[in-house]
């Protein structure tokens, strides 16, 4: 019995391998790809804080075998527990962006690199009676990231530059 459960096992390994590295190039025109991540590292979480990790959101359209464009928002929010109250943090990124693709040859591998243009917004607030605060404004950053598509519409990516950490991991999706 054991037997048989290795070798089922070993023919349906080969086979998922042999079918998602046979779907073709990573990345092309007409392409909708969606990224859904969360941020490492970011520079917005303060030892000490508690809070929502930072997560990103990019919604990218091939408008060529090289080129997308698209838009990206992105939260992180934060609460820190001092003697005198509580602060509350909040820093949102909404923007438009534009990466173009590099053909490493690797099947299944989509590496970029772009610039993102766009606006944020900060404030921090507190239960005590000292003042609020927030600030926004326009803000330009660059990216540089790979996606690895698993089957022709599911994969990962890793992504470092600007937007709500300096490191993005998660899922894309492409439609």
């Amino acid at each position: 019995m054991k037997k048989k459960t290795k070798l089922v096992s070993l023919i349906v390994l080969f086979t998922a391998l042999g079918t998602s590295s046979s779907f073709g190039q990573a990345f092309e025109q007409g392409d909708k790809l969606l990224n859904i991540g969360v941020g490492l590292g970011s520079q917005f979480m303060a030892a000490g804080a508690k809070g929502t990790p930072p997560v990103g959101l990019s919604l990218e359209f091939g408008v060529s075998d090289k080129i997308s464009v698209g838009g990206y928002a992105g939260y992180a929010g934060a609460k820190v527990e001092t003697v005198v109250g509580d602060w509350k943090y909040n820093y949102i990124i909404v923007g438009g962006r534009g990466s173009y693709h590099f053909d490493f040859g690797v099947e299944n591998l989509d590496p970029y690199a772009g610039v993102l243009l766009g606006y944020n917004i900060a404030s921090v607030s507190t239960d005590t009676n000292l003042p609020t605060a927030s600030a926004g404004g326009f803000i330009w950053g660059a990216h540089a990231g790979a996606r690895y598509f698993f089957s022709p519409k599911f994969g990962a990516f890793a992504e470092v530059g600007y937007g709500i950490a300096w490191l993005n991991v998660g899922v894309a999706l492409k439609f």
